[in-house]
């Protein structure tokens, strides 16, 4: 295989209510950074029915061309016509790179597609870069390879590389780029692939659709978040405390900041509150309201987080934050690495103090 015959950085973008997601958005973003290291196009890909005015927003908001296919039959997803056209389009027009986000359709849609090209996947991604890749085996270096990076399940953030095989594929967690402001003045290439479809593909049907119903827990959108972890437990003084009392503090605080601001609050949780299960909890602290590597990825103007150690798993989901405020007892805490404030102690009497400054008293 010729490596040098793959060229630019495909995003898969959807759409929802006829418009591009927000997601998508940010995936243009990501294929931006990457395509600009080397000099290469942002290239959209687009798949289903009446896409209408969306090729020509993905180019308004930083693509170069559009690659779509626009059939009937595509209307609907379904994974295996759909891995089938992808497929067809990456070995006709060699792609560097193929990014997708990392959401249901994305994480079951890029597995397969790179089985079938017999490339390498790197899944829920926060970052890429572009560097040279020295691989013992061959003892080659490798110019201008995808460095996909992600938190490991540990206490670190790996790198990972495909320097042999093209497409370089990656899935990019939500909320980890600032989508490109938009430029109606932009001009780019669309391209309409035509694929047939395949009877076999056709295994599975869709009887009916049912619109789940949204949460009312918005975190992507907030402008603050308080985010409560397991040191709403105990005091400074290493007493026991009834969690309800954390909670309390934190819902009376971002009423304040709600009304007083007019700002939109939102309360956040670490997966080891919310996994904890505690009955004082119930029915509020649930998982819709979790930061991190398997929760949200949030980008707040102020994120403030009450008891929490600051693994790196929490950390990959809210370290984007414009200002971060970091309360807790452990001087050592790792939140307090990257927090732009910090308050070495005790969020029982900090979080009042608080409450009192804002309301002039």
């Amino acid at each position: 295989m010729s490596l040098e015959q793959y060229r630019d950085v495909w995003v898969y973008l959807t759409r929802e209510d006829g418009k591009l997601t927000r997601p998508s958005l940010e995936l243009i973003a990501a294929g931006r950074k990457v395509a600009d290291k080397i000099g290469q196009r942002v290239v959209a890909v687009m798949l289903g029915y009446q896409l209408g005015d969306a090729p020509n927003e993905a180019i308004a908001r930083g693509a170069d061309a559009v690659i779509y296919a626009d059939e009937p039959w595509l209307k609907n997803y379904l994974c295996l016509p759909y891995t089938r056209v992808l497929v067809d389009m990456c070995r006709q027009y060699k792609p560097y790179a193929f990014l997708f986000i990392a959401d249901e359709l994305g994480r079951d849609l890029s597995p397969r597609v790179a089985y079938r090209l017999k490339t390498g996947l790197a899944t829920d991604n926060i970052d890429l870069e572009v560097e040279d890749y020295y691989f013992g085996k061959d003892n080659t270096t490798y110019k201008n390879v995808l460095a996909q990076i992600r938190p490991d399940f540990a206490t670190r953030v790996a790198k990972i590389y495909t320097p042999r095989h093209r497409p370089q594929i990656a899935s990019i967690r939500p909320g980890n780029f600032e989508p490109l402001p938009r430029d109606e003045s932009r001009r780019g290439e669309l391209i309409r692939f035509q694929p047939s479809p395949v009877e076999d593909d056709f295994k599975a049907e869709i009887i009916e659709e049912k619109a789940l119903p949204k949460s009312a827990v918005d975190l992507e959108n907030a402008k603050v978040i308080i985010s409560l972890g397991l040191g709403i437990l105990k005091d400074g003084e290493g007493r026991p405390r009834n969690p309800r009392e954390g909670l309390e503090l934190a819902e009376e605080l971002a009423q304040l900041l709600r009304e007083r601001y007019g700002l939109k609050v939102e309360i956040g949780a670490t997966r080891a509150l919310i996994y904890a299960e505690l009955k004082e909890l119930e029915g509020f602290i649930t998982k819709e309201r979790q930061v991190g590597q398997t929760g949200k990825t949030v980008a707040p103007d102020i994120y403030i987080a009450l008891g929490i150690s600051g693994a790196v798993q929490h950390r990959v989901g809210m370290i984007r934050s414009k200002n971060i405020v970091a309360v807790n007892t452990d001087p050592n805490a790792p939140i307090f690495d990257i927090a732009h404030y910090v308050i070495n102690d005790d969020l029982y009497k900090v979080v009042p103090q608080l409450i009192s400054y804002l309301r002039g008293q």
